[in-house]
């Protein structure tokens, strides 16, 4: 299956941007991060800095990966591979039982506990990085077409942004609405 290369870029400076801005949150915030990680509970203690450090590094590599054709597969890779991880750590998490603590998503600034909406947010950007891997079709690419690449990977972002927004403020808005 081969896509048009709108669609396939367009996933790929959605992924890209998303990428480098949560690693940019990880970054300007170490210790808060690493409380993160450590809040988990999936990596023994003394990994918990090592990990801390790694992660957001590593979502760098893969945001400036995912903009060059050349390294374009094994990032979309690395993406892929690193939404399914945090996926699986919220997964087990919510497993047991463990809402409480923040998902570390979206920085210090705003808390989001954990919840099943996480992971239906976290599958989308899995379908993203997944057609971000799909085989494009060769043609020539016109003035128009890069800006519907731009606008659209613009467009992806701000759905996963107000996505995001929502999520972490669901827990206050049904409390506003007096539901649980």
């Amino acid at each position: 299956m081969m896509i048009d290369p709108i669609i396939s870029t367009s996933a790929v400076l959605a992924l890209s941007v998303t990428f480098a801005s949560a690693a940019s949150h990880k970054l300007r915030h170490p210790g808060w991060f690493r409380r993160q990680v450590h809040e988990y509970e999936l990596i023994p203690g003394l990994m918990v800095p090592v990990a801390a450090r790694a992660l957001p590094i590593a979502e760098l590599v893969i945001a400036a990966g995912l903009l060059w054709s050349t390294s374009r597969p094994y990032a979309g890779v690395l993406a892929f591979l690193m939404i399914s991880l945090y996926t699986l750590a919220i997964a087990i998490n919510l497993a047991r039982g463990r809402k409480d603590i923040d998902c570390g998503c979206s920085g210090p600034a705003m808390q989001q506990p954990l919840q099943p909406a996480l992971l239906a947010r976290n599958l989308l950007l899995v379908i993203i990085a997944l057609v971000a891997l799909l085989p494009i079709i060769d043609r020539p690419l016109s003035l128009h077409d890069n800006f519907v690449m731009i606008a659209a990977g613009l467009v992806m972002v701000l759905l996963y942004t107000a996505t995001d927004l929502w999520i972490a403020n669901r827990p206050l808005l049904l409390k506003l609405s007096g539901e649980k």
